[in-house]
């Protein structure tokens, strides 16, 4: 049976039309298969922006977004490179003293209190590098642990206390007053949903900062303290350690949470560490860090890192 005249016309445009459409999309993919083409021949370290102007505007956006995230990885990438370059400095003093004095103490004609002496400068030196090495890994695995996949219920005001007993023989040793003062284990508003084992660090290390920076003497005793306030209504939770040291200026507040930032003119033992690995942790829980006198207008004014949970994140 003959088709009829009129359905013979639309069979053959047919194969036209598939064509013309072939046509159309291979000349549309084509400049994304140039972008492809470049982004093959880049070297490994290229993260240079992709140009934009050889590509439609239907796919700018997403070339910017690439963009962008290449941007980040580079800044991610200058971050590590500095951090690397500023750790191997930071292990290189200690490193250097134990040589020094492992030379000293092997040296011809050294008596018995020469060798003590150096023995005891290696302890501290081996003392210090181990404390770098161990702050280094904290950053470390702060930075590469999600405190979202391990979050379940925490006692902020429990994890404080057993930071501060922990705390207590160092105190001792420096003969500074430590103590928490602030809602019970178990009271209402309390509990966080976090990392447990991030949260007792950050805690950690705002303790280990204030002994490290807090002078005592008989005429000015040390005093550190640590609280947790909770208010259940408002859904506010509050970490905060202050102590009555020197305090910190208003021109540091900032650089201090920087790695290995050191204020000028102090010789306390410290990595430059602790302050970041705090906030690290702390933008981990959405949590905001406030550094404040603890004392204002006093002499000295000491210092209070206020560390306030989000709503959000409360459990």
């Amino acid at each position: 049976m003959l088709l009829p005249q009129f359905a013979i016309l639309p069979l053959a445009i047919l194969p036209l039309a598939v064509l013309l459409i072939w046509l159309a999309l291979v000349r549309g993919i084509k400049p994304l298969s140039v972008v492809e083409a470049r982004i093959r021949e880049r070297r490994p370290g290229d993260l240079s922006p992709l140009d934009e102007s050889s590509v439609p505007l239907e796919v700018v956006p997403l070339v910017s977004s690439v963009n962008e995230l290449l941007n980040k990885l580079n800044d991610s990438i200058d971050t590590q490179k500095r951090f690397l370059a500023d750790a191997a400095h930071q292990l290189k003093t200690p490193l250097a003293g134990l040589r020094m004095q492992a030379d000293l103490a092997q040296r011809e004609g050294a008596n018995a209190d020469e060798l003590k002496q150096s023995l005891k400068q290696i302890g501290r030196a081996s003392v210090r590098a181990t404390h770098t090495v161990n702050q280094l890994l904290s950053l470390a695995r702060a930075e590469g642990n999600s405190a979202n996949s391990h979050r379940q219920p925490c006692d902020l005001a429990r994890l404080t206390i057993e930071v501060v007993r922990e705390a207590v023989p160092r105190a001792i040793e420096k003969r500074i007053d430590i103590g928490y003062d602030g809602a019970e284990a178990g009271a209402p508003g309390v509990m966080f949903d976090g990392n447990p084992t991030l949260l007792k660090e950050l805690v950690r290390n705002l303790v280990d900062n204030a002994l490290n920076y807090t002078p005592s003497t008989p005429e000015h005793p040390g005093v550190i303290t640590a609280r947790v306030l909770a208010d259940p209504f408002g859904h506010v939770l509050l970490l905060q350690v202050e102590d009555n040291g020197p305090g910190i200026a208003e021109s540091d507040r900032e650089l201090v949470f920087e790695p290995f930032y050191r204020v000028l003119g102090n010789e306390a033992d410290g990595s430059g560490l602790g302050l970041p690995i705090v906030r690290e942790i702390a933008n981990q829980h959405r949590a905001q860090i406030k550094l404040e006198d603890a004392h204002p207008g006093k002499q000295p004014p000491g210092a209070r890192f206020t560390v306030r949970f989000e709503n959000g994140a409360l459990a």
